[in-house]
C-alpha cells in the first residue's frame, strides 16, 4: 500500500496525465474522423484529408510515447497505474507486454521526428520505420487506449479521492499564482463528476 504522502503525490501526477490523456483522446477522435474522410479543414495549400490525418498521427504517436516513457521527461503511466489501481496490476502488466514490442519504434519516432527533429537522415528514417511497422504500432496504440478506458471506468470506485486531489492542487496553484480556475469546467474537462458544488472561480 502507498503511504498517504506517496498516494497524494501519485494522484497529482495522475491529474497531469489525465489532462494530457483527454487531449490524446481528442486527437484520436479527430484522426478517426479524418481517416474516415468525414471532414477536411480548408488550407491555402490544398491539404487533403489523408494529409491532415498523417499530421495528427505524428502528434498522437508522440503523445503515446510521452505517456509510457520512464525517463525524467516522461509520465511513466504504466508504473503510475500500477500504484493507483493495484487491483488491475496483472492486467496492466499484461497490456504493457503487448505494447512493449512497439516501444523502441515509438521512442525513436518521438525523439527524431515527432516532438523533436534530428538530422535529416535520422528524421526520415524514423518516419519510414513507423510506416514499415504500422501494424505493430497500431496494435500497441489500441492496447493503450483500451487499458486507459478500462481504468477510466474504474476511477469512481478505486480513486474516490481524485476530485479532492484536484481541489487541493487547484487551491495550491491559486494561492501561489493568484489565477482562479473555473473548477466545474476543469473537472468536466477531466471527466470527473463534481460531487461538491465548488465555487466557480
Amino acid at each position: 500500500m502507498l503511504s498517504h504522502e506517496m498516494r497524494r503525490h501519485a494522484l497529482r501526477r495522475y491529474v497531469v496525465f489525465r489532462v494530457k490523456a483527454i487531449e490524446f483522446l481528442d486527437i484520436g477522435a479527430l484522426w478517426q474522423s479524418l481517416n474516415k474522410n468525414e471532414f477536411c479543414p480548408k488550407t491555402p495549400v490544398g491539404r487533403t484529408t489523408n494529409d491532415f490525418a498523417d499530421s495528427l498521427r505524428t502528434v498522437q504517436l508522440s503523445w503515446f510515447a510521452l505517456f509510457v516513457d520512464k525517463s525524467r521527461d516522461g509520465l511513466n503511466v504504466i508504473e503510475l497505474w500500477k500504484q493507483l489501481f493495484p487491483k488491475h496490476r496483472v492486467g496492466i502488466e499484461s497490456a504493457w507486454q503487448r505494447m512493449k514490442p512497439a516501444w523502441d519504434i515509438l521512442r525513436e519516432f518521438r525523439d527524431r521526428a515527432g516532438f523533436h527533429a534530428d538530422n535529416p537522415v535520422k528524421f526520415f528514417n524514423a518516419r519510414r520505420r513507423i510506416l514499415l511497422e504500422n501494424q505493430l504500432v497500431t496494435e500497441a496504440l489500441k492496447e493503450f487506449e483500451h487499458l486507459f478506458k478500462t481504468l477510466l471506468n474504474a476511477e469512481a470506485t478505486e480513486l474516490p479521492e481524485l476530485e479532492q486531489a484536484v481541489d487541493s492542487l487547484l487551491d495550491e496553484l491559486e494561492g501561489d499564482h493568484g489565477h482562479k480556475y473555473n473548477r466545474s469546467e476543469f473537472k468536466r474537462y477531466l471527466i470527473i463528476p463534481t460531487t461538491s458544488d465548488s465555487a466557480s472561480h
